[in-house]
């Protein structure tokens, strides 16, 4: 089941020294509370998304899950803000209703291509997802 929700403070400041998380904390992350691979994520809403590994809310403003942004989510407890809840736009929730399944799978295939372009960084396609994706932080949970 999808959530809508903010990370915590504490979050950010473990994080702080990772450029490429994003640093909003207004910023609703979409919590996937099953689990892939026996980890939790949070993948960002973002807008002005420019690239292929996302999940489009409003394609036509190029919004949606930024899975080149998703974060481990290592404490629920801790990282997970389940006080403050978010608002996102309607069309945004309406086009997310119902796609547990989906956003699992886009995830997965992410990882999956995230570690396939990990072990060839000799080629610059590859060195630039890996470059950019906030997955660089979280090599020991995905067991690279």
């Amino acid at each position: 089941m999808l959530k809508i929700r903010f990370l915590t403070e504490e979050f950010y400041e473990q994080y702080k020294d990772c450029i490429e998380i994003e640093k909003k904390q207004n910023r609703p992350y979409t919590m996937i509370v099953a689990t892939i691979n026996d980890v939790d994520f949070a993948i960002p809403l973002r807008s002005n998304i420019k690239h292929k590994n996302v999940l489009w809310t409003n394609k036509e403003n190029n919004c949606g899950l930024d899975f080149s942004k998703a974060v481990v989510i290592l404490d629920k407890d801790k990282y997970i803000d389940e006080r403050n809840k978010p608002t996102i736009r309607q069309n945004e929730f309406e086009s997310l209703k119902g796609k547990d399944y989906i956003v699992e799978s886009k995830m997965e295939r992410y990882i999956k291509e995230y570690v396939k372009a990990y072990n060839r960084q000799d080629i610059d396609r590859n060195k630039m997802l890996c470059k950019f994706s906030t997955l660089q932080y979280f090599h020991e949970e995905l067991d690279l």
